[in-house]
Order: C-alpha cells, then sequence, then structure tokens
C-alpha cells in the first residue's frame, strides 16, 4: 500500500516502437517506451548488473490502410505467448465498509459479476490481535464466497492470494509489528524461521477452516521497504540486522508440503515493491539456483522502475517498458504477476496493464485496492470502488474500475494472448484467445488526440460476431459519463472508430483456423 509515499523517478527517455515477431523475441504488439537509466532507491540490498534492452533502429512501420482508406488491425491466432491466471484487485483496509452500503450484494455484482474479476489478494492478519484468529476473516469469507458463487454461474472458480504485511509481533524483533523490524532471534540467536514457517502453515489452515481455499501465497507484502505501518524487513541473503528472505521462504515452503502435500499453495517471491530486476533477482538468485521447483512465479508492484507521482496522480506507462523486457527475458519459464499498483490517470492504468500484459507477458495483473474510503469522492480516487462509512447509502465505481474492466471481463482464466498489430504509434493494443479457439478479446487503447478508424484483418481466425465495448476516458476523467458503452455488434464491414483517449475492447466469437 503506497498511498502515503510519493514516488517520483527521473527518467531519460529514448523511443522506440516495437513491431512483429516471432514468440520468442519482442512481442509485436505496437507501444512507445522510455528506457528507464535512474539508479535504484538506496537500500540494504546487493546490486547486480543486468543486461537491459538496446535501443533498436528498426523503423517505424508504415500505415497499411484497406481499399476504402481505412486502417488495418491485424491480430493472428497462430501466434501466441502467456496463459492469463487472471485479473482482480486486494480486498484490506476499508473492505468491511461494504456492508453499511444499503445492498452490499450490488457491489459484488459490480466486483465479481459484471467485472468478473476472479483472483482475490487477502491480507493474511492471523493472529494479529489474539492468539488461533483472525480479526479480517469474516470479511474475507463474504468477499470469498460472494466472488465464488458469481463465477460458477459462468462456470469458473476464482483464486486466492494471501499475502503476509507483518507476522505477529511474537514471531517479530522487539514485539514491532511495523514495518523497521524483521523476524525476532531466537535465544540460540538464529532467526525463528521454523517458527514463522509453522505460523504460515497455522494460517493457511486457519482460512481453509473457513471455507476460504487459499491458491496462493507470498510471504512478505514489499519485502525491501520498510513501512512505517505493519510490515517486516527481509534481507537477500542474512545477515546481522535483518532475516534472509531465502531461508524464509524455503522453510514455508518446506512446512507447507509437510502438512498439505499436493494440495499446499503455490508460492510467488519476492514481492518486491519494485518492478527492477537488479532489485528483485537478488531475493529470487539462491532459491532458483538449488530449489527452482519451490517457486511458482515472480511478484512485484509498480512503485519503483517507472516515472510516476501519487501525490499528482500522474504514471507513465511507457517508462515502465524496460523493466518489464527485462523481467520477460530473464523469468521467461515462471510466471510473472504484477499484484499492487494504483498511480495514474484512468486511460494510464488501462495502457498501464496493456504494457504489463506484452512486454513483460504478466500472466496475472492486480490492481491495489478493490475498496476504500472514499473521502475526497475525486472519481479518479486510486481504487476500484469508493464507499463511506458514514453513509450507508453511498458506493460508486471509480474510473479505474472501468479501466481494469476492459480486460477482466472477457479475457478469462485460461486464455492465450495472441499476436496482435496496430501499426501506429498511437494505438496500444492486446489480443486473446480461448484455449478452445472459439472467443477472442480485443484490447485497442488510443492515447492520440485524433479519432482513427480501423478495419479488423484477423489471420487463422474467422470472425462471426463482435460485440464492441469503449468508454472515453481522456486525457484525465472527471465522471462515469461516456465509459463502458456497450457500442453493440460491430456489424459486418468490422469498422472500430476509435476516438481519441478511449479503451475499447471487442468481444468475438468465431473459429480458429
Amino acid at each position: 500500500m503506497r498511498k502515503n509515499i510519493n514516488i517520483q523517478i527521473c527518467l531519460l527517455a529514448s523511443v522506440l516502437l516495437l513491431s512483429g515477431c516471432a514468440a520468442t523475441e519482442q512481442p509485436a504488439d505496437t507501444a512507445v517506451f522510455s528506457q528507464e537509466q535512474t539508479t535504484a532507491p538506496d537500500s540494504f540490498q546487493e546490486q547486480t548488473t543486468t543486461e537491459t534492452p538496446t535501443e533498436e533502429t528498426t523503423p517505424l512501420p508504415q500505415e497499411d490502410s484497406t481499399s476504402d482508406g481505412l486502417r488495418t488491425y491485424l491480430f493472428d491466432a497462430d501466434i501466441t505467448y502467456q496463459t492469463i491466471d487472471g485479473f482482480g484487485a486486494a480486498y484490506t483496509w476499508y473492505s468491511n465498509w461494504v456492508n453499511y452500503t444499503d445492498d452490499p450484494e450490488e457491489v459484488m455484482d459490480a466486483l465479481f459479476s459484471d467485472a468478473k474479476m476472479t483472483v482475490l489478494r487477502f491480507k493474511n492478519e492471523y493472529e494479529y490481535t489474539a492468539e488461533g484468529t483472525a480479526p479480517n476473516v469474516y470479511t474475507m469469507v463474504q468477499y470469498y464466497t460472494a466472488a465464488r458463487e458469481r463465477a460458477e454461474q459462468y462456470g469458473e472458480d476464482v483464486k486466492v492470494l494471501l499475502c503476509c504485511w507483518s507476522p505477529p509481533a511474537s514471531l517479530k524483533e522487539g514485539g514491532d509489528i511495523t514495518g523497521s523490524a524483521t523476524l525476532r532471534k531466537t535465544e540460540s540467536g538464529e532467526y525463528c524461521y521454523e517458527e514463522y514457517a509453522a505460523w504460515w502453515a497455522e494460517a493457511v489452515a486457519y482460512y481453509r477452516d473457513y471455507g476460504i481455499q487459499v491458491d496462493y501465497i507470498s510471504i512478505q507484502n514489499e519485502i525491501e521497504f520498510a513501512a512505517s505501518y505493519d510490515g517486516c524487513v527481509f534481507a537477500p541473503k542474512e545477515t546481522e540486522e535483518h532475516a534472509s528472505f531465502a531461508k524464509a521462504y524455503l522453510a514455508v515452503y518446506d512446512e507447507l508440503q509437510r502438512q498439505f502435500g499436493e494440495d499446499a499453495p503455490q508460492m510467488l517471491g519476492p514481492e518486491t515493491m519494485s518492478c527492477k530486476l537488479k532489485d528483485i533477482q537478488p531475493y529470487m538468485e539462491e532459491i532458483l539456483e538449488n530449489r527452482p521447483e519451490t517457486v511458482y512465479g515472480i511478484a512485484h508492484h509498480l512503485y519503483v522502475g517507472g516515472d510516476a507521482d501519487n501525490d499528482a496522480n500522474t504514471s507513465n506507462p511507457s517508462s515502465f517498458t524496460s523493466q518489464f523486457m527485462s523481467l520477460r527475458n530473464h523469468y521467461e519459464d515462471l510466471a510473472k504477476w504484477q499484484t499492487e499498483y494504483y498511480v495514474g490517470h484512468a486511460i494510464d492504468t488501462a495502457t498501464l496493464i496493456n504494457n504489463a500484459l506484452i512486454f513483460e507477458e504478466v500472466n496475472c495483473y492486480l490492481y491495489w485496492s478493490g475498496i476504500w474510503d472514499d473521502a475526497d469522492s475525486d472519481f479518479e480516487g486510486g481504487y476500484l470502488i469508493g464507499v463511506k462509512n458514514w453513509n450507508s447509502s453511498y458506493w460508486k465505481r471509480k474510473a479505474d474500475y472501468y479501466a481494469l474492466r476492459h480486460f477482466s471481463e472477457f479475457i478469462r482464466p485460461g486464455y492465450i494472448r495472441m499476436d496482435t498489430k496496430s501499426q501506429n504509434v498511437a494505438i496500444s493494443t492486446s489480443g486473446f484467445i480461448s484455449p478452445q479457439g472459439d472467443k477472442a478479446v480485443l484490447v485497442l487503447i488510443n492515447n492520440g488526440t485524433e479519432e482513427l478508424q480501423y478495419r479488423l484483418a484477423p489471420s487463422h481466425y474467422t470472425i462471426e460476431s463482435a460485440v464492441v465495448y469503449q468508454s472515453v476516458f481522456g486525457q484525465t476523467c472527471p465522471s462515469e459519463e461516456g465509459l463502458y458503452q456497450n457500442l453493440g455488434d460491430m456489424g459486418p464491414d468490422g469498422i472500430l472508430v476509435l476516438p481519441a483517449g478511449s479503451v475499447t475492447t471487442v468481444d468475438i466469437t468465431g473459429k480458429k483456423k
């Protein structure tokens, strides 16, 4: 959670347009990005040097147009990339406030019936306040039950990522739950890795006893950040001041395997606040070298690694691209999850999600907060749904709810990203196909200042029908007006009209050739 931290990273930019490629090279989706050249913030971490993508000199692609002057939008169902695990958000602080609204089920419908989010990120609060219990369990049950019931209606299931902000005070140095403390040491002078692992196993069993099927865990949220709120700092390697992430991770893995066997949650690491490879790599190096079978995937946030200012709520999506590409290339055999971010206007949020999908090849994208205190009532408030505990009738979908929904509603778990080309620097785009080939989804984002029109040109795919959903966000978005409009069937002419500052999702029914 970064509501009180101003992250400003200065960039020197070099601009590049990416065009078509094979699946083993750069994704073909057209985009512009700036190479990030700043250093990481001061920390105790060991720094490693890694190669970053070099600037290419490929000329800009020429506009391809049909005989009537329309641009051509291409997608190829035979060129595919990563499989999608899902989209979702965190439900932590303020999530219980949904019960103060007149109809909590309407809020659940918005999240899990309309936007169809399938991954819930929960905070592990086991033994935060009392032995053998967790203060947030009933709120977690409420959201999990609502999400699962709705997912069952369209033949799917939901997944839970359980994250630790801090273990209980009894396992922390000085009995301090805040982020400045690490694990405590035992009387023998060793860090309490075994006790920490036992606590994690008890926590998983506890939440499962309440019916919450914990599918994935991250043992520490923002592992390198000494927060003023609850947190716990681990080092890549054990020091006198900090416990080792690798030792803690493997102790937890072994204990979960011992207690749950094949039903043990899969593990993500290290969930840094940074998306820089050089910040992530030191934590994972020892684990991947010695115990690679323990790792399902890499988790990270986006608060370090790009150009953003959360006080001004601005974010430059292209500034993250070189980091995304480095992670994709270095961890090509692992799942990659972006598990928390919220900074930027709605059009930037959509573009950043798209860039993470095509350049990092993330399998899962999680927004920061599904529910938050809507005290400031800013429509671009940095959360999906705003609630107020003093107004029992109030709840509101925020701008980023619609930005995320353009991906989450139709790109289902198990869909596979396919090759797309807009051939225009203003259009960010991605495409996805179902495993059976009977459904395809296109997302097109017009970051430019002019309306553009396209005619679809699929390869290895026959379109039978295509329904268009569109939001005109503009550079800033003051209200719901013009958002997530169902424009109906695209029609036999296959023409897409993309207003400036818009996000368009095309839900296609057809057949793979």
